[in-house]
């Protein structure tokens, strides 16, 4: 039988299992915005798949950065309108 290789969701799952000591340890009011971002990873696993990367964390982190982004530019023309 050939080797199993995870899917995106799976390593992304297994990348977010590997940090729940680290969401138990933040302050209540910050485990929302954790969860968030684990959220906008798993909204981008098709470009993290993509990028097949030999550390799938690399490419998570990414597409956090890439949805976080786009929260900041929607607020800076949200400010700019009238």
């Amino acid at each position: 039988m050939g080797r199993t290789i995870a899917t995106t969701v799976q390593q992304i799952q297994a990348e977010e299992g590997l940090l729940q000591a680290f969401r138990r340890a933040l302050r209540e009011e910050d485990r929302p915005a954790f969860d968030r971002l684990w959220r906008y990873a798993r909204y981008h696993g098709v470009p993290i798949s993509m990028a097949n990367r030999p550390v799938p964390f690399e490419a998570i982190l990414v597409a956090m950065l890439v949805e976080l982004d786009k929260k900041i530019e929607q607020l800076r023309l949200k400010n700019q309108q009238p």
